[in-house]
C-alpha cells in the first residue's frame, strides 16, 4: 500500500506534465501528487519501505526508497508544494502554460532526491531540479541574467556532488548510500554542494537575484523546497557516514556552527537595509539556513561526546523544527507578498502601503503572521524554533573542548544578534506593505479565490504546529524531550534537556495568553473612542501631502552607522536623496568575474589565433593522448 502512494504521486506528477497545455489541470494534478506524497510521507516515517531497484551495471542500481529521515522531509516539502500548486491555479495565469510542465517536473525532481538510496539516483533528481527551476525563473521577462547565475551555482553544486559520490564509489565499487558508506572527501564535496543550495554565505549571491525576478510562485519554491533539499541533503549525507559517536567528526560541526552563524548575520543583516519587497524574505532565508546548518553542527559537535548525546538529539530536534518553521512560514510570506505585488503592480515595500484595505485581508494576514513568526513571536513555529536554538546554544557550556567552547559561543552572539535584526527587518516589511497607511491605489480585477485558499491553508500550518509544538515533537521521534511540570500537564511541554534546563509550552502560553486578552479587549471595546491621528516628527517642518515616513528612512539610521559594511552611498537626483548599499560579496564575485574574463581573452587569444598550423598540431595531440589511452 505505502509503495502504491508512492507511484500514484509520480504518476499524477508525469500527468501534469503531459496536460502543460490546460493550465488549470496541470496545478491541479501537481496539487493531488502533493497530496499523495504527504501521505507517502507520514507513512514512510513510521514505517519505512523500498521502491524497488534497477541494474544499470554490475553492482550499480538506481533505487529508491522511503525512511524515517525522507518520510520527514516529504512531509514538510509536500505541505510546501500543496500550497503553491492551489495558488498556482490563478497566479498562473499571468504566465505562459508550459509553468505548469517546469513546476511538476521540478516537484518530481526533488521526490526523486529525497527517495533517492543511491548516488545516481540522487544526482538525476538534482538535476532535473536544477534545471526546470532554472526554466521556471525564466518565465520572468528580463531574468535571464539572475536565471543563468542560479543555473552556474546549480551546476556548481552538481560538480561537488559528482566528487562526493565518485568517492564513494572508489572506496565501496557502487553508488549506495548506506551507513559507513561514506568518506572524509565525500563529506566535504558533498556539504559544499548542499551549502551553495541552501545559500550559506559567501554562496549566496544567485538566491537574492533568483527570487527577486522569478514569479512568486517560484520564489515560493526556490525560498523553501528547493533550499530544504540541501538541509535534507546533509543529514542524509551525516547518515552515511561511518558512526559519528566513534570517529572523531568534530571539525566539520565547528565549521558548520562557524558558517551557520555568520551566514544568519548576514543574512539578518542585509534584510536591515533591503528595499525591494522579495529582497527581504531572499535575505531572510540565507539567515533562517544558516540558523539551521548551525543547529546540525552543535548535534555533530555533541554527538563525539558519550555524555552529550542529549545535547546532540535537542540540536538535531531543533535543526528540525527550524526548516518546518522556515518551510512553512516563508512559503506563506512569498505567496501572499506575490499576490500583494500582482493585485497593485508594485515592486518596493513603500509603494505596497496598506494592502489590508486595497488588496484583501487574507494576504494581508499571511504577511503579518509570516513576519510574525520570523520575529519569534510567540506561539507561532517560528518563535518555537529560535527559542530551541537559542536554549541549544545556551547549552554549548557542556563542551569539554575550549575550541569548541569559543566557536560555539561567540556563533551564538551572531546567532543572538541575528534574531533581534530578523524581528527589525520583519517590523520594516509587515508595517509598510500589510498595515502600513493606504496609499489610495486599488487593486486590479483579478481572479484570487485559489491564492486566499492557499494562504489560508499555510496560515493554518504557520500557527497550529506552533501552538501544538510538543505533539509536533512526539510526531518527529523526539518524545524524550516533552514532559509535564509545573501543572502543566504531560506532554504539553517541551523540555531541553535531561535534567531539565529550559522549558517551553506554547499550547499553555496560548490559552493564558487568551484569556488574559478577553479583560483588555472587552475594556477596549466597552471605552472604545475615536482614534486620533497625528503627523510624525519632520524635525520642526510641517509635513506636505506626499510626505510620510518612508521604509528607507526606517532603516537609514543603520544603514549610515554602518556605513564600512554596507558600503553606503548617498545618491542625490533631482534635488531628491536617497541611501543605497551593496552586499560586499557582489563586489568579489563581479570582480572574480572580470578577472576570468580577462584570462579567458588572453588564453583565446594564444590557442585561438586562426593559425592553422596551431590548429593541425592540437589534432595530432589530441590523437596522440587518445592513442595511448585506447591502446
Amino acid at each position: 500500500m505505502s509503495m502504491i502512494f508512492a507511484y500514484i504521486s509520480f504518476t499524477l506528477y508525469i500527468l501534469g506534465i503531459l496536460f502543460s497545455f490546460k493550465r488549470e489541470a496541470s496545478y491541479l494534478l501537481s496539487f493531488l501528487g502533493s497530496i499523495f506524497v504527504f501521505v507517502t510521507g507520514i507513512i514512510g516515517t513510521f514505517y519505512p519501505f523500498t521502491l524497488g531497484e534497477i541494474e544499470l551495471l554490475p553492482k550499480i542500481y538506481m533505487s529508491m526508497d522511503v525512511n524515517h529521515l525522507s518520510g520527514i522531509f516529504m512531509t514538510i516539502a509536500a505541505t510546501s508544494w500543496i500550497a503553491i500548486s492551489i495558488y498556482s491555479v490563478d497566479y498562473g495565469k499571468f504566465y505562459s502554460k508550459d509553468m505548469g510542465l517546469w513546476l511538476n517536473l521540478s516537484m518530481i525532481g526533488m521526490l526523486t532526491i529525497m527517495m533517492a538510496k543511491d548516488g545516481l539516483t540522487f544526482i538525476t533528481g538534482w538535476e532535473v531540479m536544477t534545471v526546470s527551476s532554472y526554466l521556471l525563473i525564466l518565465k520572468s521577462k528580463g531574468s535571464f541574467k539572475e536565471a543563468f547565475e542560479f543555473l552556474a551555482f546549480g551546476e556548481l553544486s552538481t560538480v561537488a556532488l559528482i566528487i562526493a559520490f565518485a568517492s564513494i564509489f572508489l572506496k565501496n565499487g557502487n553508488f549506495s548510500l548506506v551507513q559507513n558508506s561514506g568518506t572524509a572527501l565525500f563529506l566535504i564535496a558533498i556539504t559544499f554542494a548542499f551549502a551553495v543550495k541552501m545559500g550559506i554565505f559567501p554562496f549566496h549571491t544567485w538566491l537574492i537575484g533568483a527570487h527577486v525576478k522569478a514569479p512568486s510562485n517560484v520564489s515560493a519554491l526556490l525560498s523553501a523546497p528547493l533550499t530544504l533539499m540541501g538541509v535534507y541533503g546533509i543529514f542524509m549525507a551525516l547518515s552515511v557516514m561511518p558512526n559519528l559517536y566513534l570517529y572523531n567528526f568534530e571539525w566539520w560541526g565547528i565549521l558548520a556552527v562557524g558558517f551557520g552563524a555568520v551566514s544568519a548575520f548576514w543574512g539578518a543583516l542585509q534584510a536591515l537595509a533591503a528595499k525591494q519587497l522579495k529582497t527581504l524574505p531572499a535575505y531572510s532565508t540565507i539567515e533562517n539556513n544558516g540558523m539551521i546548518l548551525s543547529a546540525i553542527g552543535i548535534s555533530v559537535i555533541a554527538i563525539g561526546d558519550p555524555n552529550l548525546q542529549i545535547l546532540s538529539a535537542f540540536a538535531t530536534l531543533t535543526a528540525i523544527i527550524l526548516t518546518i518553521s522556515h518551510t512553512f512560514s516563508k512559503s506563506l510570506l512569498f505567496l501572499s507578498i506575490g499576490h500583494a505585488k500582482e493585485a497593485l503592480n508594485e515592486e518596493n515595500i513603500d509603494d505596497l502601503r496598506g494592502s489590508w484595505s486595497a488588496v484583501g485581508k487574507i494576504p494581508a494576514l499571511g504577511i503579518i503572521l509570516s513576519g510574525l513568526s520570523f520575529s519569534a513571536f510567540p506561539p507561532l513555529i517560528g518563535f518555537v524554533g529560535e527559542w530551541m536554538l537559542l536554549e541549544t546554544f545556551f547549552q554549548s557550556y557542556k563542551l569539554v573542548n575550549v575550541g569548541e567552547k569559543i566557536v560555539t559561543t561567540f556563533s551564538g552572539i551572531f546567532v543572538a544578534l541575528a534574531i533581534g535584526m530578523a524581528a527589525f527587518s520583519m517590523v520594516k516589511l509587515t508595517g509598510y506593505t500589510a498595515l502600513g497607511f493606504d496609499h489610495g491605489k486599488k487593486s486590479k480585477n483579478m481572479p484570487n479565490m485559489a491564492m486566499k485558499i492557499a494562504e489560508i491553508f499555510l496560515i493554518t500550518f504557520v500557527v497550529a504546529p506552533g501552538i501544538f509544538a510538543p505533539f509536533v515533537v512526539k510526531y518527529l521521534g523526539y518524545g524524550i524531550f516533552t514532559s509535564g511540570l509545573f501543572g502543566v500537564p504531560k506532554p504539553f511541554l517541551i523540555i531541553s534537556s535531561i535534567p531539565v534546563f529550559g522549558v517551553l509550552s506554547p499550547t499553555f502560553f496560548t490559552i493564558v495568553f487568551s484569556i488574559l486578552f478577553i479583560f483588555p479587549l472587552f475594556f477596549y471595546l466597552s471605552r472604545r473612542k475615536k482614534v486620533r491621528k497625528i503627523d510624525p516628527w519632520n524635525g520642526g517642518l510641517s509635513l506636505k501631502e506626499n510626505e510620510y515616513f518612508s521604509a528607507p528612512a526606517y532603516s537609514a539610521i543603520l544603514e549610515i552607522v554602518l556605513k564600512k559594511i554596507y558600503i553606503t552611498k548617498e545618491k542625490i537626483s533631482d534635488y531628491e536623496a536617497h541611501i543605497e548599499v551593496v552586499d560586499v560579496v557582489n563586489l568579489f564575485y563581479k570582480g572574480l568575474k572580470s578577472w576570468i574574463l580577462k584570462i579567458e581573452k588572453i588564453i583565446s587569444q594564444i590557442l585561438m589565433n586562426g593559425n592553422l598550423n596551431v590548429y593541425i598540431i592540437y589534432i595530432l595531440i589530441a590523437f596522440t593522448v587518445i592513442f595511448f589511452i585506447l591502446r
